[in-house]
């Protein structure tokens, strides 16, 4: 090995027979450990084919295995490497007959899951109440924890759940098939068959589990049971890295591992091998305020490094265009390449404006983890829209929205409209309408009525824009008025929230948009207005989605759920905002406490993925779904060291505004602020900076001063007549529809009207 192992790497590689629990913190040399470890056990006698070494990801594996080539040669070719799904795989192609499978056996991916329960659907008329997705995921949070999917009953779908699941797992049985959560449970219902059980429970000597803080119950289980014969399970993770409840994952598993184990040896890895001290420091103030945890610091003999820059942008673009120049600049300055630089956020819909500016400033970036944000299914359903109210004749586009969201609109209607249309010479739109008349072929009564039903909605939503909307009240009126908002909320899903914020993205883009074409406005006949609008929408929208990016070395985007485990020497975290990071979205089934916690294990993994440099950006204005909101700087700032920041923050005189962008590219140093004329006005309660471009948003008096108890602020104390006193956590809406949301301590987080508040003892700020 390069470099000699420290004392405690070389406790758990040299450890013998026995459990044994590693706790590894980020950058600490955990995959080094395991594949040292391995080879000592083969080097020291144990059997390479009875070794099972468990990852959570097929590249993972791979890495693993290539070390130990090197090492041992071909000895690693006989050991068990790989991640449960595809251990249980391999188990089940031997032993499966026991559990009613063929050694042919199919295994059904997201795909076809998504397509057997969309068929399941349409036979039974649920098809209109509920999606595939909801579905799926009530089977899959179930199967996680090793129960039946109708045992959980949650009030919402239990009656589709009662009707399809067991329709489910015939038609699996039928078609000698299996979906990803039954390799593991048809292998742990193997240790319930005495045959199987005499020989799995022998089968491996040693069991070793990579990142054991994300397994979940159904893993736990398994694994404890392949190491119930010998008792030689060494399992290392990071309770302090555990960000996957969401998914399933158990963080007790990790924490309470010693319960179950009470022999087990316990490691400490502390020594960091990969991040300045600076920065390691700040991971430690933020993560040790979790209660929840064992006990660990990092540290590194590295030195202290760069100190962490914070910045302070007036909105969302003003962040995009601070990062991408900061950005450009380090480019252009060297040595630092693209591939050295990542940028990482809470949710993916904070992609799209960071998008816009880097390819302004001729920065290769590519979004990993997620869709690129006009490439989204929702969003390119609802530009689809916008090209057919825009373009009567733009069958495309009527063929992807015809039946989105779903209306009954089957492919067989589709055909025959198509046939119609080549009949006739006319569009598919003008065919629909026809048909709605009862003038194509073949169709019935039913067909009819849900093409009448789609007519009349397109034709509402063209006289929506011939009235002169503006393209992002268009684009409310076109989630609004189709049911995509209704079916998307009614759903529930974590998916289907990711789609309404992507929905309410564009909303903001359309607003962005807005703002710089009306001044520039002299079409005074409101339809030609809205017309000419949408095109120019639409123009830019084909211009930012081009994919004319050829660079082989490019910066990343991507949430920090899909950075863990990856390092950069420079890293730029944005969204540090109460609210968005960390979010502060109800979770079913999780307390409020327990889910801030894993949003500071997030934050911890965010902070340990830099290496050398760290960036963290967070804006005081948002807009979502086309409102204005005011963020309070992320509570997890207030816990970073002080002697970790840069200070002074850069002053104000040096930061550059925020351009826009017209044609994809910067349009110089854009316009001064709205109502000036070049310097700042006598308003006392304008809270820009010079170099801030986004306008003063006020309500009316009345609602700003909760009719005369004082104004409200992220952060400060109000009372509500029955609830109490609370502390205010955002704001959105305006005038008489402010809507406050207020931490109330013990009874949570409420939305309530500003109206209802008065201010508390603390006074405003």
């Amino acid at each position: 090995m390069s470099t000699p192992l420290n004392e405690e790497q070389r406790a758990a590689v040299e450890h013998g027979d026995g459990p044994m629990m590693v706790l590894a913190g980020a950058g600490t040399g955990k995959t080094r450990v395991l594949v040292a470890r391995i080879a000592r056990l083969v080097e020291t006698g144990t059997e390479p084919w009875s070794i099972l070494a468990v990852t959570f990801t097929n590249k993972a594996a791979g890495e693993m295995r290539h070390r130990l080539r090197e090492m041992l040669g071909e000895a690693a070719d006989a050991m068990w490497i790989g991640t449960f799904h595809s251990t249980c795989a391999r188990l089940l192609r031997r032993h499966g007959e026991k559990v009613g499978l063929t050694k042919s056996f199919a295994i059904f991916d997201d795909d076809d899951q998504m397509k057997l329960v969309e068929k399941l659907l349409k036979e039974t008329g649920f098809d209109e109440q509920c999606s595939p997705r909801t579905i799926l995921s009530r089977f899959d949070r179930a199967k996680n924890r090793g129960v039946d999917p109708r045992s959980i009953q949650t009030g919402m779908f239990d009656d589709v759940v009662e009707k399809i699941y067991p329709m489910y797992e015939a038609q699996l049985a039928k078609e000698n098939a299996v979906d990803f959560n039954d390799l593991l449970l048809k292998v742990l219902k193997l240790f319930s068959i005495e045959e199987a059980r005499r020989h799995l429970a022998v089968r491996f000597r040693h069991v070793l589990v990579d990142e054991f803080q994300d397994t979940n119950k159904v893993q736990y289980d398994l694994v404890r049971q392949f190491a119930d014969a010998t008792r030689n399970l060494t399992v290392v993770g990071d309770d302090d890295q555990s960000i996957y409840a969401w998914r399933g994952a158990e963080p007790r598993n990790l924490l309470d591992f010693d319960r179950d184990f009470p022999d087990a040896k316990v490691i400490k890895l502390e020594h960091n091998y990969r991040s300045t001290q600076t920065i390691l420091d700040a991971a430690n103030g933020i993560i040790r305020k979790n209660r929840d945890r064992h006990e660990k610091s990092l540290w590194t003999d590295k030195g202290g490094g760069d100190p962490i820059e914070v910045y302070t942008a007036g909105d969302e673009r003003g962040e995009a265009y601070y990062i991408a120049q900061s950005i450009r600049r380090a480019l252009d300055d060297g040595p630092t390449s693209p591939s050295e630089i990542a940028i990482l956020y809470r949710t993916n819909a904070q992609s799209r404006v960071l998008e816009e500016h880097l390819r302004a400033a001729r920065v290769p970036a590519k979004v990993v983890g997620a869709v690129s944000f006009f490439e989204r299914k929702e969003i390119k359903d609802v530009v689809a829209y916008l090209r057919l109210l825009n373009n009567p004749a733009a069958d495309s586009a009527f063929e992807r929205v015809v039946n989105v969201p779903a209306r009954g609109v089957g492919e067989t209607t589709v055909d025959r409209l198509r046939a119609a249309a080549r009949t006739t010479g006319h569009g598919l739109l003008d065919a629909a309408r026809f048909a709605a008349r009862g003038e194509v072929a073949g169709l019935g009564a039913a067909a009819r009525k849900k093409l009448h039903a789609f007519v009349e909605l397109v034709d509402g939503l063209v006289d929506v824009i011939e009235q002169g909307a503006s393209v992002a009240e268009t684009i409310i009126q076109i989630v609004d008025r189709s049911g995509l908002r209704t079916k998307l909320e009614t759903d529930g899903s974590s998916e289907s929230r990711d789609r309404l914020d992507n929905l309410a993205e564009l909303v903001t883009t359309a607003s962005d948009f807005d703002d710089e074409s009306t001044e520039a406005s002299t079409d005074e006949d409101p339809s030609g207005r809205g017309r000419a609008a949408i095109d120019g929408f639409l123009e830019r929208i084909a211009l930012s989605s081009a994919g004319d990016q050829t660079a082989s070395e490019q910066v990343v985007l991507m949430t920090i759920h899909v950075a863990k485990g990856l390092e950069w020497p420079l890293v730029f975290i944005s969204g540090l905002e109460d609210g968005l990071f960390p979010s502060l979205r109800e979770r079913e089934g999780t307390s409020e406490d327990a889910a801030m916690e894993e949003e500071r294990r997030l934050a911890y993994v965010a902070i340990t993925r830099a290496r050398e440099k760290l960036v963290l950006t967070h804006a005081r204005t948002r807009r979502v779904w086309g409102e204005i909101r005011m963020n309070g700087p992320s509570r997890f700032l207030d816990d970073l060291p002080p002697g970790c920041l840069a200070a002074p923050l850069r002053s104000r005189a040096q930061t550059p505004s925020a351009p826009r962008i017209v044609d994809g590219n910067w349009a110089g140093r854009g316009r001064g602020p709205r109502g000036s004329m070049g310097g700042r006005g006598g308003d006392d309660m304008d809270q820009r900076v010079e170099y801030d471009e986004e306008p003063v948003y006020r309500v009316d008096d009345e609602a700003a001063r909760g009719q005369g108890k004082g104004a409200f602020m992220v952060g400060s104390t109000v009372v509500h007549g029955t609830l109490g006193p609370g502390r205010v956590v955002a704001l959105s809406g305006t005038g008489k529809d402010l809507k406050v949301v207020v931490d109330f301590g013990v009874i949570g987080q409420k939305t309530v009207l500003a109206r209802f508040l008065s201010g508390g003892d603390d006074g405003l700020n």
